[in-house]
């Protein structure tokens, strides 16, 4: 008899992308046996400004994860005393790294890191900044 309070185990694999200004690479990519939430199926829109989508063969779209970090367009400043606050400055070009779990079904065969068009902009359309294969 299977317990009803255990969450299901998803496949999922954890992914890292590099980033300067809107160019992407995908440096890494792990399987990775974990509970996965935070994710929308393709009836959903995401969350946020960026979020990483699993598609098919095809270039179907089958989830949606929000890439939370991503494209920060500021970096925390310390200070030299330890008794300064640390602050927050604006940069010229958004540059770093994030990580996303993604669902992974069979069917899975590749990521794109999306730009969402925010919401209520009839004329403005999600767009692709990089599309990569999984390894499998």
């Amino acid at each position: 008899m299977t317990n009803p309070q255990q969450t299901p185990r998803t496949v999922a694999i954890r992914l890292i992308f590099e980033y300067e200004g809107d160019s992407v690479r995908l440096v890494f990519q792990q399987p990775v046996d974990t509970v996965i939430s935070g994710f929308n199926t393709v009836a959903g829109t995401g969350s946020g400004n960026y979020v990483v989508e699993t598609r098919d063969d095809r270039g179907q779209r089958l989830d949606r994860v929000p890439a939370r970090g991503a494209f920060l367009e500021s970096a925390e400043v310390f200070p030299e005393n330890h008794t300064e606050p640390i602050i927050r400055v604006d940069v010229m070009e958004a540059r770093g790294a994030f990580t996303v779990i993604v669902p992974a079904s069979a069917e899975t065969t590749q990521v794109a890191v999306v730009r969402v068009a925010p919401p209520g902009g009839e004329a403005l359309q999600d767009v692709d900044l990089a599309t990569f294969r999984l390894e499998r």
